[in-house]
């Protein structure tokens, strides 16, 4: 009897111990855990009390008391934040081997953080109970450690890595071998370039059914395979690999698959009969390869489709021929069909109207005209309808459309429908040739209405006096000839574009806390600028360039300091100085002021600004000299503008003083760097932004929307002076380099040579000597040169590139250059002496101030020091100083002790 009563005593004892709290030696690990890592938004506040299975994220066992989950999953309250890399409650820092004092633990859950900083720990592999594991979107770096093979009893592993910027890697996945009660696996974005026997390792796991290895550049795919163990798979992605090879003949044995996605890559020939072996396939995604053809029979027995992408396939003909492939039972249960963007002609009559269970449709980019069906009208489950980019014509009325109770987004652009529009979420209707004013029952539309995209239209009118009762999210009417005053906005609203149009008066004075994009160029807006866009906080994108603004800069701007990307403000009447408290916005990439009033120096605030890729202060009426700290602290710069000012393309300015060597510290070495990408997306639509304006190849070009393609220098019409720094020629990807019309002296430096990607080189009317350096000949890019109105002198280079550069007006205004384009000659011997002088003319004269003061020091104490050390050269030398001076004599042995 005694050890029934014993364990009866124990386990009164565990209980106990469980209710009032969990084991001490866990709630210690958690506490050195947390205190490892940066919590921003004290996401772990509650990790104070005694009862740490309380505690948020925390999960422990009902019976033992251990800790069995550890969920500390960031959630998101809005994807764009986590789209852009934004994640303010992110967890980061360092991951605690304390963890493993969590013997017990089966669930571990970090996924959507930030641990940029550091590798999965190796010793996530001793936590042998794991049976859940997701680390996916946490942005782990370098290579995956290959001791996660260890956990055995996982049957759950997330290593994805969408939207991180580290480099997480699998080059040999052999370890996965081991993981054999693995039934769902997750790589995707994880770099697999190297991972040659990927699929080997992973088809020694016969209990998969679910295998993501999207977007991972794997190296290849098996065509064959002498046996399959994983016939039990459900899903398989292996999208955005950019795999060439034909399709793999293993695949057809996949008899429980319901989900293949195989689009975005690079598979060609046939698309075979055996496809219909895969009679369970609910989803099946081809889109963007390049095949030849399809059989027949491919889809025969595909009953259980219900969703089918050939976007971007190549298929051509009539697009009847291809629906009709689809077997009956098929075509009643589709709901997802994409023929995007291939050849297909011909129109949707006879065979889309079989098709009553579809809920999206997108057939955009392709050839097919006539009308819409009208049994298309009552497909009630409709929620998405592209047909954009085609030639379809016809009435489509407000009753038609009032059957689709349950359509979001519309997009009818780039036809020729005559419309009425009724109950939407999203409306695209641009470049569509309407000519008309906007209805007024557009804006009085059910208050689902989020999306409108009318823009690149012929449309008149104004806008209602207030539009504050819709509750727009994104309004994009560019590009029209819209005319009056803003009406009063939907606070809502987070798009804006009224860009290219007539619109006067001020701009909103009112604060819109959801607004990131604001873009009202090119219009006849006037006035100040309120204060109301400094409380607008959420704001990324401030394009008001080309419109009658003026009064100064408004220094609240600083508030937008973590938010704004753009700010675009060239070619208004703004005057006074540029505030400092624009060093405040750390995350500005665009920053354009050009064609102001603008004066005083540009503020040093703006060296913080280090996520500058475009500065443009040209043609205002800045002073006093380039600052170094753009070359030291810009790292990232690629388009600087200076001109007509007195400094670098700061062009058409007063700046003056030296080009700084710290230049070439710029990031023009290395090819435009991807991740500055000005471009941004929001909800269906593209929102650009960034203009420059640059005198390249003697053109003033308009770089707009394409700054990420640029790589430019532009510091004509200023005053500088002094010599062009060496360093210029460590600005390796530079494309554009204007430095005309300043005062620079000296040679051109041979560097120069260094700058591959060079298209264009001007440094005309300036003051510069010697030769032209016979490195510009390498520069296999070069289309445009001029070196006109200098100092020049020497023979012209010749060979390669420079062979092509045959106008003779290019080197006009150097009367000492000789040799083609040139009608002047000149001699081998007479090139050969000047170009070696010049060439290496600083180290001349370098060396020639060397040996005078070193010949002056030497001389100097070879004089003194016999002086001193020798009496007889004393009496000698002190002697005949008393011969040619009439003065009395004296005992030179006075000068020494005796």
């Amino acid at each position: 009897m005694a050890p029934p009563i014993f364990f009866l005593l124990l386990l009164i004892g565990i209980q106990a111990f469980v209710a009032s709290g969990c084991f001490e030696t866990e709630r210690n690990a958690l506490l050195a855990f947390k205190a490892d890592l940066i919590d921003p938004r004290n996401r772990l506040a509650s990790w104070k009390s005694q009862n740490c299975c309380t505690w948020k994220g925390v999960v422990c066992s009902n019976t033992s008391g251990h800790i069995l989950k550890l969920n500390l999953r960031n959630s998101y309250d809005n994807f764009d934040c986590l789209y852009y890399g934004k994640r303010p409650s992110a967890l980061g820092g360092k991951i605690s081997p304390s963890l493993l004092l969590l013997n017990h633990l089966e669930h571990l859950d970090l996924s959507l953080n930030n641990f940029s900083e550091i590798r999965i720990p190796k010793y996530f592999g001793s936590l042998k109970n794991l049976r859940y594991l997701n680390l996916s979107g946490a942005c782990f770096s370098a290579m995956v450690p290959p001791q996660l093979g260890n956990l055995s009893k996982l049957h759950y592993l997330d290593l994805s890595s969408f939207h991180c910027d580290t480099n997480i890697r699998v080059d040999n996945i052999l370890w996965l071998a081991d993981m054999s009660s693995l039934h769902y696996l997750n790589m995707s974005f994880v770099n697999m370039s190297f991972a040659t026997y990927w699929l080997q390792a992973i088809n020694m796991l016969p209990s998969l059914k679910y295998l993501d290895m999207s977007w991972t550049s794997l190296p290849t795919i098996p065509i064959s395979l002498p046996y399959l163990n994983i016939t039990t798979l459900g899903v398989l992605n292996i999208a955005g690999n950019n795999i060439n090879s034909t399709l793999p003949r293993w695949l057809w044995n996949l008899t429980s698959i319901t989900h293949l996605d195989l689009s975005s890559n690079e598979f060609h020939g046939f698309i075979p009969d055996e496809l219909s072996c895969l009679k369970s396939l609910n989803v099946l995604s081809l889109g963007s390869n390049n095949f030849e053809g399809m059989s027949p029979k491919a889809f025969s027995k595909l009953c259980s489709l219900n969703t089918l992408d050939l976007r971007r396939v190549g298929f051509s003909g009539e697009i009847n021929k291809w629906a009709e492939r689809l077997p009956s039972c098929a075509q009643q249960n589709i709901q997802n069909l994409y023929f995007k963007n291939n050849e297909l002609s011909g129109n949707l009559s006879g065979w889309l109207e079989n098709m009553t269970s579809l809920t999206e449709i997108d057939l955009s980019g392709n050839s097919l005209n006539g009308t819409i069906p009208l049994r298309v009208w009552r497909f009630t489950n409709l929620t998405r309808l592209y047909l954009q980019s085609n030639f379809f014509e016809g009435t489509i009325t407000e009753v038609q459309l009032s059957h689709l109770q349950r359509l979001k987004w519309l997009d009818l652009a780039y036809n020729t429908f005559n419309l009425q529009i009724t109950q939407l979420e999203e409306l695209g209707l641009s470049n569509n040739g309407i000519v008309d004013t906007l209805p007024n029952w557009l804006w009085n539309m059910s208050r689902s209405l989020a999306y409108v995209h009318i823009s690149n239209n012929q449309i008149k009118g104004k806008l209602p006096l207030t539009l504050d009762h819709v509750m727009l999210l994104y309004l994009n009417l560019s590009s029209s000839q819209l005319e009056g005053p803003l009406p009063a906005l939907p606070q809502t609203l987070s798009v804006l574009d009224l860009s290219n149009n007539f619109f006067v008066g001020p701009i909103l004075n009112a604060t819109l806390l959801r607004l990131q994009y604001l873009l009202l160029s090119n219009n006849s807006f006037d006035g100040n600028l309120p204060f109301a866009l400094c409380e607008s906080t959420s704001l990324q994108v401030l394009d008001i360039s080309n419109n009658k603004l003026s009064g100064e800069i408004p220094s609240c701007l600083g508030m937008l300091q973590d938010q704004l990307l753009v700010l675009d403000m060239m070619s208004n009447t703004l005057s006074g100085n540029v505030p400092t408290s624009l060093g405040k916005l750390r995350a500005l990439s665009i920053l354009d002021l050009s064609n102001n009033r603008l004066s005083g120096e540009i503020p040093s605030s703006l060296q913080y600004c280090r996520q500058l890729v475009n500065l443009n202060l040209g043609n205002n009426n800045f002073s006093g000299t380039i600052p170094k700290w753009i070359g030291e602290s810009l790292l990232v710069l690629m388009v600087l503008i200076l001109r007509s000012n007195g400094f670098s393309d700061l062009s058409h300015n007063n700046l003056s003083g030296t080009i700084p060597g710290s230049i070439g510290k710029l990031s023009w070495k290395k090819g435009v760097p991807t991740y500055h990408m000005l471009f941004f997306r929001y909800g269906s639509f593209d929102v650009l932004a960034g203009t420059a304006y640059l005198v390249v190849k003697g053109e003033a070009r308009e770089y707009s929307k394409l700054l990420y393609l640029v790589e430019s220098i532009d510091l004509s019409c200023n005053n500088l002076y002094g010599e062009i720094p060496d360093e210029i020629g460590d600005l390796q990807a530079l494309q554009n380099l204007n430095l005309s019309m300043n005062h620079l002296t000296g040679h051109i430096p041979d560097q120069i040579g260094k700058m591959h990607e060079l298209e264009s080189l001007d440094v005309a009317i300036n003051k510069l000597s010697g030769t032209i350096p016979q490195s510009l000949a390498t520069l296999n890019y070069l289309s445009s040169l001029n070196v006109s109105y200098n100092n020049l002198s020497g023979k012209i280079p010749s060979g390669n590139q420079m062979q092509t550069l045959n106008d003779p007006s290019i080197y006009i205004g150097n009367p000492y250059l000789c040799g083609p384009p040139t009608t002047q000659s000149c001699s081998t011997n007479e090139t050969t002496i000047v170009f070696g002088k010049e060439s290496h003319d600083r180290f001349e004269r370098l060396g020639l101030y060397i040996s005078v003061v070193l010949g002056f020091i030497i001389g100097f104490w070879i004089f003194f020091g016999a002086l001193l050390l020798s009496r007889s050269f004393r009496n000698t030398y002190f002697s005949a100083i008393d011969r040619t001076k009439d003065v009395p004599k004296y005992d030179p042995t006075k000068l020494t002790n005796p």
